[in-house]
């Protein structure tokens, strides 16, 4: 599969104008570990994903210990319930440059003060550039479907289900964080 100049283009970008800060944090996840209490999911804002996205992320809504958001583009707000709308963070296409990079500062600013245990990015689609935007946080559990590009981007990759059934790449996700 070829990769599109674009995502080549916002590789280089964030590799060479956006700095990770150096500091490394460690997350212990088992029975008797602390395991990771904040959480943010990327969502896809594609019908066809969204709707079995949005079965996933409502399981986990009921954890009454952990913290959860979600960063989810304005068009695909509506693919979601009202339960995982009080805990959207919502973004544009005006948050974004003419290549891509994902330029609205002050969420970006938000997001690293939250200090997030582990960042889950639920997108499966290559036009998805706010997945170049995790390089950025300093998150020590980065989850992601794998791609051409996802050694750069995510910590622990997920192999897509090769029967097509979304529902059991995601209780892997749970399972990895602790979470059934």
């Amino acid at each position: 599969m070829k990769i599109i100049w674009r995502n080549k283009l916002l590789i280089l970008w964030y590799r060479f104008f956006r700095s990770k800060s150096k500091k490394e944090k460690l997350i212990r996840i088992g029975r008797k570990a602390k395991g990771v209490t904040k959480i943010l999911y990327l969502l896809p804002s594609e019908k066809n994903h969204a709707q079995t996205c949005s079965y996933f992320v409502k399981n986990d809504l009921v954890k009454s210990k952990i913290i959860i958001n979600y960063l989810i583009h304005k068009d695909g707000i509506k693919y979601y319930s009202e339960n995982i709308k009080k805990n959207a963070i919502i973004f544009s296409d005006d948050d974004f440059n003419y290549i891509g990079v994902f330029k609205n500062f002050d969420l970006i600013d938000k997001l690293k003060r939250f200090d997030y245990d582990a960042i889950v990015d639920l997108n499966q689609s290559d036009k998805q550039t706010i997945s170049f935007f995790i390089i950025e946080l300093n998150i020590p559990i980065k989850i992601g479907f794998k791609s051409i590009l996802s050694k750069k981007i995510y910590t622990v990759i997920i192999q897509p289900s090769s029967t097509g059934f979304l529902e059991k790449n995601y209780e892997i996700i749970q399972k990895i964080l602790g979470l059934k």
